[in-house]
């Protein structure tokens, strides 16, 4: 018989879960120093969970462990970024072609929607919601595969690229071609033409990775940008008077 689980288990699992999420959807930046306290703050928990939490997505790559209590989110160099990107687009083009042979309705569906709603957040200059939908909508796609270890590969590869996020605004993302290779990759899941959806995603990795690569300076260091802000149609709603547990609410950058 198994032994029994500790009881805050899916505590712990939520915590980490939070912080690959904000880690693969731009919330961090490079460069940003991070404690403990203040992440367990954050998150409305004790140290453990997310000293826990850290420990694994060190091993992962994601943080790097500094003194005091502390992590910090990599820097990136022009020759990582660019590995990065040639593994991201083997890896995550499989899974897209994956995806296209089996594609549904309602899957296809699901995917379309994403993409509005990404269109809907440049309309109105919310660069944090932008984000958001930008992996949801990626990762709507690779589910479909219905390939869980490629799944948490990709996941692996977004842990270490998903803080370079914010150098792509304001410049790439208003001059990108986005939305129309969406909708191409959009048509060639329902045809179910899986060389096409893959050409479709391979150009949308490769031409995003590529500008940030392009970013290096002489010495081929990537310097790292602060986030950006959402710009809002009206004035923010008070904060809760208590925080759910397990939410991301990082709203503070502490730097080295």
């Amino acid at each position: 018989m198994p032994p029994a689980l500790p009881a805050d288990t899916s505590l712990r699992t939520q915590v980490y879960d939070s912080l690959r999420d904000s880690l693969t959807s731009g919330k961090f930046v490079p460069g940003q120093k991070l404690t403990l306290r203040f992440l367990a703050k954050a998150l409305g928990v004790s140290l453990m969970p997310v000293r826990e939490a850290l420990r694994r997505l060190v091993a992962e790559g994601a943080f790097e462990m500094r003194p005091n209590r502390s992590v910090r989110v990599p820097l990136m160099t022009r020759a990582k970024i660019l590995e990065l990107r040639d593994i991201r687009l083997a890896i995550e083009g499989l899974a897209v072609e994956k995806a296209a042979a089996v594609a549904t309705k309602e899957q296809i569906a699901r995917v379309r929607r994403i993409a509005l709603e990404i269109v809907a957040a440049r309309d109105v200059g919310d660069n944090v919601t932008d984000r958001k939908k930008i992996r949801e909508y990626h990762f709507a796609l690779y589910a479909i595969a219905e390939q869980p270890t490629l799944l948490r590969m990709i996941e692996g590869l977004w842990l270490q690229t998903g803080p370079y996020m914010n150098l792509l605004y304001p410049k790439f993302i208003s001059s990108s071609r986005g939305p129309e290779g969406r909708t191409r990759l959009l048509r060639a899941l329902q045809a179910h033409d899986a060389a096409a959806a893959r050409r479709e995603i391979e150009r949308d990795i490769g031409d995003a990775l590529t500008f940030v690569a392009d970013l290096a300076d002489s010495a081929g260091n990537i310097a790292p940008a602060s986030p950006v802000a959402a710009k809002r149609r009206r004035a923010p709603s008070k904060a809760p008077a208590t925080k759910p547990r397990g939410v991301p609410l990082f709203q503070r950058a502490e730097r080295l």
